[in-house]
Order: C-alpha cells, then sequence, then structure tokens
C-alpha cells in the first residue's frame, strides 16, 4: 500500500478518534461528488483526528470539529483560495475545486498553509499543491502519503513545511475529545 511508508515513520494512535465507517465514507464521496484518494481514507482510518509535529493537521470528514472537518472547511479553504486567485492570478493559476481538476484542500497547517490536491485524473492520481501562507504555490507529483512521508524525513523541500517537521520519525497528537 502506498500509505505503508508513511506506517513506518508516524506511529498510529492507540486510539483513533473519529474515523469513519464504510457507509460514512460513502456520504461523504456522495457530497463531493467523486471519491477521495486511498491513501487519505486509510490516514483517516487509522490516525483519526489530530496534529502531525504539532504543526499539520490532516481534515477530517468525521471530525466533531469545524475548523478540522473536511467538508466544512473545504468550502472555507476554496473560499480564501479564490480570493487569492482573484488578487494574483498570474501567481495562482490553478482551477478550485468543483471546477475541472481544481484544487482540494486535505490539510492545513497552524500558520496558515493550505495543502492541496490537484484533482486532474482518477483520486488515485491526485498529485499535491501545497499554498504556503508566504510564498508561492508548489506542485509535488505525489500523493497526500508520500508527501507526508518524505516531508517527515527532510527529503521533500517546501517553504510549507518548516524545518522542524523533518524530524525522521513523526509524532501524532490526537485531538482531545
Amino acid at each position: 500500500m502506498v500509505i505503508d511508508e508513511l506506517f513506518g515513520l508516524l506511529p498510529r494512535p492507540a486510539q483513533p478518534r473519529e474515523q469513519g465507517t464504510a457507509p460514512e465514507w460513502g456520504t461523504v464521496t456522495s457530497k463531493l461528488g467523486g471519491p477521495l484518494p486511498t491513501d487519505y481514507m486509510q490516514f483517516v482510518d487509522h490516525y483519526g483526528s489530530g496534529t502531525i509535529n504539532g504543526f499539520l493537521t490532516v481534515l477530517n470528514p468525521f471530525s466533531a470539529n469545524p475548523h478540522v472537518n473536511l467538508l466544512d472547511q473545504v468550502f472555507v479553504q476554496l473560499s480564501a483560495l479564490r480570493e487569492l486567485r482573484t488578487s494574483y492570478p498570474e501567481d495562482f493559476p490553478f482551477p478550485l475545486f468543483f471546477e475541472p481538476g481544481g484544487l482540494l484542500p486535505w490539510a492545513v497547517s497552524n500558520e496558515g498553509d493550505v495543502f492541496c490536491w490537484s484533482t486532474v485524473g482518477a483520486s488515485g492520481l491526485w498529485e499535491v499543491v501545497t499554498v504556503p501562507r508566504s510564498d508561492s504555490p508548489e506542485h509535488f507529483k505525489m500523493s497526500m502519503s508520500q508527501f507526508l512521508a518524505r516531508g517527515l524525513t527532510g527529503q521533500l523541500k517546501t517553504s510549507a513545511l518548516p524545518p522542524h517537521f523533518a524530524s525522521g520519525t513523526g509524532s501524532f497528537e490526537p485531538h482531545p475529545a
């Protein structure tokens, strides 16, 4: 599995919170109009809601917290990205979800960075686009779990991840109940 590399670097919590069931994933798929990448669904199923290395939160469609709930944050983050695209069209040439191939947010940082998928093609082929708070967007030809694994090992250079994120192994802090 694509996510196995990440499993080896980021210990899973003993008691993950807010994972989904197959019918609940079906509801999410229905609301978004199509399936999400398998490695993302596996991440949510194995980790639940929480923060990686005190910095990055993968949005979870099953979270009771609207600030980290994927279905709530998609619209919040897309609105902010739409403003960015309107203000700086030459620096932000990306379409946004629900436009064909549009960016779909999957994570946020505690510094305001947004991590998206470029929804070109089948969901298993979606690549990562980072929208750093203080730099230009960057496109990475890899899956979400590959991006996180390479970020944790320092193999990935991006202004969206601070140097301390590349710890070699990660920590996952579940969100409080």
